[in-house]
């Protein structure tokens, strides 16, 4: 997440400044791709391996 240019800084500003609205759009945003980074390597890792099975 932090690789991203200005992102970590813009949090840590917001923060800094309470600027509340930013905070919690940072978080989502964050929160909303480690969900779909993990979905993917799940759906991924189901594809390459044969022993694992969803029920």
């Amino acid at each position: 997440i932090f690789d991203i240019d200005g992102f970590g800084l813009l949090g840590f500003n917001s923060v800094i400044d309470r600027d509340y609205p930013v905070v919690m759009g940072i978080l989502t945003l964050s929160a909303s791709l480690m969900l779909l980074g993990n979905v993917l390597s799940d759906a991924l890792v189901a594809l390459v391996d044969p022993r694992v099975r969803f029920e």
